[in-house]
């Protein structure tokens, strides 16, 4: 990941990691953002999950909160989001809000699988009028 305050000029590139400084094991796959007013949340892949027998660690695909000021993922907040299916690793996949109590995690791979986050408290950020 690499951060930026005008979008146009990063900095360096730093590897994902937990709060206790290991390495999150996400590598070349996409990582996708859910926001919330209450809290920044990552969706990823990874090693390191009983998966070595999915094609580039494809399956399962995890939800964590994010500390953004120290950058880092929150192990303590890890869940799977969308489970192992078998031998089948899971393609692209995409993150939408719904409205202000819902967040979609959708991903296909061989079937299609939605994956409903029901938020506790209202989600004040972004568009409340429809999907973001």
């Amino acid at each position: 990941m690499s951060t930026s305050d005008d979008g146009l000029n990063f900095g360096p590139i730093k590897a994902w990691t937990f709060d206790d400084g290991k390495d999150l094991g996400s590598y070349n796959t996409q990582q996708k953002w859910v926001t919330h007013s209450d809290g920044l949340f990552l969706v990823y892949t990874r090693r390191g999950a009983g998966n070595d027998h999915i094609f580039r660690h494809r399956a399962p695909l995890f939800i964590a909160r994010v500390d953004p000021e120290k950058l880092h993922v929150i192990r303590s907040t890890e869940r799977v989001a969308v489970g192992l299916k078998g031998k089948a690793s899971l393609g692209n996949f995409d993150a939408t809000t719904i409205d202000e109590n819902e967040t979609w995690i959708t991903v296909a791979g061989g079937n299609a699988y939605c994956t409903r986050v029901i938020w506790s408290k209202p989600n004040k950020a972004g568009n409340q009028a429809g999907p973001t």
